[in-house]
């Protein structure tokens, strides 16, 4: 799936006029998280992140989140930004649909992401997926990902997610297992182990993964409604 920077740039100009209308804007939530991933063979290649978002709610339905990111890759020492911002109708309380724009910054290397999210949670389960084109100035590609997270007792979590990057042929992935615990009200910490693919110029390689980290969140939603989304979350360390 391939979207145009017109339908996205369209359906969020939407949320904005119709956010227009409403008659106040409050912040409903945030968050600030810094997470460290590394390769289980070589921890010298690894990424420190730093992420926050908040999100304003125009009214019950229309809300408009943006997002702010630093990644810092160790043996390389290259480091990236992104800046981004996500339209969202919340349909009822369980389903959200966004559409999102992210540029993010590698060293000089720009890319425009522009997407379509939703997310869903019925019982104890979260679920959330986003499908998005990337436009660099080496070609174009698509950028997308699953995640469903499931609530357990004493305040553990249990997430499997999966993100894929492609373009040209060539193809990097991420699959994650995380198991986080509320440690307060408003912070969560966690731990994950996963997998880490890269196919690039007809060479295959796949690599196991650790990672932690926490994150404390604010507001009535305890958070934002989306992940932050970005070609360097996939690479756990460079």
């Amino acid at each position: 799936m391939k979207l145009t920077n017109l339908s996205v740039l369209t359906l969020a100009a939407t949320f904005a006029l119709g956010a227009s209308t409403a008659q106040a804007v409050e912040v409903t939530g945030g968050s600030v998280g810094l997470s460290y991933s590394a390769f289980a063979d070589d921890t010298d290649f690894n990424r420190l992140g730093l992420d926050g978002s908040v999100e304003l709610g125009f009214s019950r339905n229309l809300g408009l989140q943006a997002d702010a990111g630093y990644n810092d890759f160790d043996a390389s020492g290259a480091d990236g930004h992104t800046l981004g911002l996500h339209g969202i109708y919340h349909m009822d309380q369980a389903t959200s649909f966004g559409a999102f724009y992210t540029r993010e910054d590698i060293e000089g290397e720009d890319a425009d992401i522009l997407g379509v999210e939703a997310g869903y949670e019925m019982l104890n389960w979260e679920f959330e997926g986003y499908i998005a084109n990337v436009d660099t100035d080496l070609g174009d590609g698509t950028l997308g990902g699953l995640k469903a997270r499931y609530e357990m007792a004493q305040g553990f979590g249990l997430t499997g997610s999966y993100d894929h990057f492609g373009s040209d042929g060539d193809d990097l992935s991420r699959f994650a297992v995380r198991l986080d615990r509320d440690v307060s009200p408003t912070t969560n910490l966690f731990l994950e182990v996963g997998s880490a693919k890269a196919d690039v110029g007809g060479i295959s390689d796949s690599e196991p993964f650790v990672g932690l980290g926490g994150e404390i969140a604010f507001g009535a939603g305890r958070g934002t409604t989306f992940d932050q989304r970005g070609i360097a979350r996939l690479i756990p360390g460079l």
